[in-house]
């Protein structure tokens, strides 16, 4: 503390002041950041949300930096990029999704083991690999000096050679992977062969799964899998379905962790055939994905119908959904009964 504050604080106890804190000043008025103008910026946005700082500055004479404090400080806003969905969901088809996922949900507490019910689960889906995707911006990120030159990359186009692949999983890990011919198409009879084909990979890998013929398949509502030929069989098999909401990826444990973690590994390379991307594609599958991650999606799943559930049926993927995590509650409920 320097010798002058000491002198300032000696006086001010001399005059009868008890406090060292500083007292209110009138100050600058406020000319610019009023509440007139906080109310003209309001009505800007509300009237245009995509209105920039600069087109509003021009629009009403204030400063840059007075418009930004007004809108980040005084509103409280910030810019938000807008997301692609698969498609604008009408008020019945919210209605149904959520109805799904609540339906899910009280399904899945009415289990006496929920964590042993998810480990029953059979998830699957289909989604193109192409021999060559080209890395994103965000991948090409490099170290440089400031100020210094960008990198430079030429853009490529992804490649016009692809293959479907369909996958199936459980908790601990891949039953089957399939690759459809190039000209082949996913139909009613084609699936059938497909979960033809899961169901005998589930007899050798699952065994515990086939023999108590107690297990679960989660699978989109893709024509091909809602065809009466395709219900049928799965009926014939006594292979039970998970409901799934429609045009809803946020809920497909394929779509939202593993494809894009898949991908993720793919990306970048060129492969010269058709046989060495399957060939990779399966090892990636097997090697490169993280254990966990199976597991990580089932789980995540039922988080998914909470979100789903919270957000009234929209599509929620980025947005901050507050949720209760279902299994730490219904674990926090069954350690409270064993006490009692």
């Amino acid at each position: 503390m320097s010798k002058t504050q000491v002198q300032v604080w000696h006086k001010c106890f001399l005059s009868g002041s008890d406090t060292v804190a500083d007292l209110p000043r009138s100050g600058r008025p406020r000319s610019v950041r009023t509440q007139d103008n906080v109310d003209i910026i309001r009505g800007m946005i509300d009237g245009d949300g995509s209105l920039s700082i600069t087109e509003m500055a021009h629009r009403t004479g204030l400063s840059h930096p007075i418009v930004r404090r007004i809108v980040r400080d005084d509103l409280k806003l910030s810019q938000k990029c807008a997301k692609f969905v698969p498609r604008e969901l009408t008020k019945s088809q919210k209605w149904v999704c959520k109805t799904v996922c609540d339906n899910n949900i009280k399904f899945l507490c009415s289990q006496d083991d929920p964590d042993d019910f998810i480990k029953r689960v059979v998830a699957g889906d289909e989604t193109w690999v192409s021999t060559y995707k080209a890395e994103g911006k965000l991948a090409s990120t490099v170290w440089g000096l400031k100020g210094g030159p960008r990198p430079k990359k030429p853009r490529q186009l992804r490649s016009q050679t692809k293959c479907m692949l369909t996958l199936f999983f459980d908790w601990q890990g891949v039953i089957l992977v399939e690759f459809l011919g190039c000209r082949e198409k996913i139909t009613k009879e084609r699936y059938v062969v497909t979960l033809g084909k899961l169901k005998e990979a589930i007899r050798k890998k699952r065994l515990d799964l086939w023999k108590e013929r107690n297990f679960w398949l989660h699978h989109d509502n893709a024509s091909p899998h809602t065809a009466d030929l395709t219900i049928g069989k799965l009926r014939q098999w006594g292979i039970q379905i998970l409901p799934h909401l429609a045009y809803s990826p946020d809920c497909a444990p394929c779509d939202f962790k593993l494809f894009p973690a898949m991908k993720k590994v793919l990306r970048g390379q060129c492969f010269p055939n058709i046989d060495a991307l399957q060939k990779e594609t399966r090892r990636v599958l097997k090697e490169e994905l993280d254990p966990s991650i199976y597991s990580d999606a089932m789980h995540e799943m039922v988080t998914h119908w909470q979100k789903c559930s919270a957000a009234n049926g929209e599509y929620f993927e980025g947005d901050n959904i507050e949720i209760d995590p279902l299994f730490e509650r219904l674990d926090s409920s069954m350690d409270s009964s064993s006490d009692d």
